[in-house]
This record gives C-alpha cells, sequence and structure tokens, in this order.
C-alpha cells in the first residue's frame, strides 16, 4: 500500500471519528437542554394550568351566569345521577390509553429480545406516546373549562339543584337575568355546576380518548397477516362504544341538552385530530418500525453505504 493511499484512508476515518464525536456531542448537549427545558419551563407550566384548571373549577374565578325563562320545562328535570360519573371519565381518559399503548408496544416488539429489554423499550416508547396525548387532553380540558365559565348556560336539571331565589317569585314564562341558588339538598358545587351545562365535558374528554385510542390501533396494531384479524377490530369497537355511551348519558340522564353533547363531540374531534396530525404525524414513527422490522437487514445495509459515501473522498 502506497504512502497516498495510507493517507488518505487515515484522513478519512478521522474525519469519521470527528462526525462521529459531534453527533455524540450534539444528541447528549440536546438531552442535557430538554431535561433542563422540561425541569424549568414546560413543568412549571403544566402546574400552573392545573392550577387554575382546579380553582375555575371550584368557583374561585368570577362566572358567568346565564338567565332563564320562568318555569321552563327544560330545564325543570329531576336530577337522578350520572350513569358515567366524573371520577370514572377522568379516570378512564388518563389510564386507559397508557395501559393500552403499553400493551400493544409490549405484544409486537422483537420475541428475540429479552424481558428487560422489551419493558425498557416499550415503556419508553409508551410515555413518548403518552405525552402527546396528554397535551391534547389538557388542550380539550381547558378548551371546555373555558367555555363554561364564559356561556354559564342552565343544566336540565337546574331547578332541581339550584332552586334559584327569583324563580319563586317570576310570573308565567318571564326571562330572569340573575339569581341565587338556596338549595339545602345539594353542595355548593353542585350548584354551581348546574349553570356549566355548554358544552358537555363528558363528551368531549371520551370522544377524544376513544378516537385517539382506535386510531392508534388502525395505524399501529392493525394488520391484515396477523394470526387474529378481529381482535384489533373489536377494541376499536370498545373505544368507539366507550365513547357513545359517555356521550349519549348525558342526555338520557336529562343532566346536558342535545346542542351540549353535540358541542362536545366537535370539541373532541377537533382536539383528536390536532393530536394525531400535529403531534403524533398520524403515529408515521410507528409505522416506520413496523417496516424496518421487516426489512433490517437491506435497510441497515442502505445506511451504511450512503454514510461511507458522504465520507469517502478522492484518493489522492
Amino acid at each position: 500500500m502506497g504512502p497516498k493511499l495510507v493517507g488518505a484512508v487515515t484522513r478519512r476515518s478521522h474525519r469519521r471519528g470527528d462526525i462521529e464525536s459531534q453527533l455524540l456531542h450534539s444528541q447528549a448537549s440536546g438531552k442535557r437542554h430538554s431535561i433542563w427545558w422540561t425541569l424549568g419551563i414546560d413543568l412549571p407550566l403544566l402546574l400552573l394550568v392545573m392550577i387554575i384548571l382546579a380553582l375555575q373549577e371550584l368557583g374561585m374565578f368570577p362566572q358567568h351566569k346565564s338567565g332563564f325563562f320562568c318555569n321552563d320545562p327544560a330545564l325543570s328535570y329531576t336530577f337522578t345521577g350520572d350513569t358515567v360519573s366524573a371520577t370514572v371519565i377522568m379516570t378512564s381518559v388518563f389510564i386507559s390509553p397508557f395501559i393500552l399503548i403499553w400493551i400493544t408496544e409490549l405484544i409486537l416488539l422483537d420475541s428475540q429480545l429479552t424481558i428487560c429489554q422489551k419493558m425498557k423499550h416499550s415503556v419508553k416508547q409508551t410515555l413518548l406516546m403518552y405525552r402527546n396525548y396528554g397535551y391534547g387532553l389538557v388542550f380539550n380540558i381547558v378548551v371546555v373549562e373555558v367555555m363554561k365559565g364564559i356561556t354559564g348556560n342552565p343544566r336540565p336539571t337546574f331547578f332541581d339543584i339550584c332552586e334559584p331565589d327569583t324563580a319563586k317569585t317570576c310570573n308565567g314564562s318571564e326571562y330572569v337575568n340573575t339569581f341565587e341558588c338556596t338549595s339545602t339538598r345539594y353542595s355548593a358545587w353542585y350548584q354551581m355546576d348546574s349553570y356549566h351545562s355548554f358544552p358537555s365535558g363528558h363528551t368531549s374528554l371520551s370522544v377524544y380518548c376513544g378516537l385517539f385510542m382506535a386510531w392508534y390501533l388502525q395505524q399501529r396494531a392493525f394488520d391484515w397477516r396477523h394470526r387474529s384479524v378481529l381482535a384489533v377490530p373489536v377494541l376499536q369497537l370498545m373505544c368507539l362504544t366507550y365513547a357513545a355511551v359517555c356521550s349519549l348519558t348525558r342526555i338520557t340522564d336529562r343532566r346536558h341538552h342535545w346542542w351540549d353533547v353535540l358541542t362536545g363531540a366537535v370539541i373532541g374531534v377537533i382536539c383528536v385530530f390536532y393530536t394525531v396530525l400535529v403531534l403524533c404525524k398520524n403515529f408515521s414513527d410507528l409505522k416506520e418500525q413496523k417496516i424496518e422490522k421487516r426489512i433490517v437487514t437491506p435497510v441497515q445495509s442502505n445506511r451504511t453505504s450512503i454514510y461511507d459515501t458522504r465520507l469517502q473522498g478522492p484518493l489522492t
């Protein structure tokens, strides 16, 4: 081997080492910056938003109260409880997607990996996906809470829960602008909630959660070549049924008017489209993983050849 050829090989190896060290340094620096930004900016902002939402829900901020028509039959239904309680809806929208994504990622991992490798990779992938889902969920809750506070529309059970003072003295079907709740049968929160009908938070959250899970399963788990072609569609049907039950029972329980539920569903659909198409990029990374799993060797060889071509210079 001549001196020129040896020098060229040496320079090329040095250039490759420099590029690799720069890449490693850039990745490490990016991780440090990401952690500091998350701890110093993102986490405090998220906590601030959650605190504001909690104070809003507890009535600590001024909220608008729309008037009502005296003896309005649409507001005269008896409160009989919730088929799907607030505790159930909040628990399901926070926990169900995480469990579904984690189990799906765990099942679809390469069977040749060890249990520890599977657990580590599946949890990491789940947390990344759940971060996007959580961002859209908070966005959804904020929109609903702001709209409830601005509109202040009475629920169908308004007279039964609130027992407004002016409703006892009004005549005929005159419109009443101001009122104060006087009920002794329900807590102050229930009385305040009696004029937070528009839009339906149950509907918005359940539609967002159900559609997100169904969309994720379609992009990540469905394949005609799987042993079972009905497992994923059945799970998707369960997700959509969950959204439908949570939404329609708000009407049958007389907790919302139909337009409250319709608007809540629209908000949920908009939020899930934003989360999936903008934040998750239609799960494109997951689809690429499925392709790479089928053709690992050709992809790696192509990447290697491209990388080497970039580094290779003229031999002089």
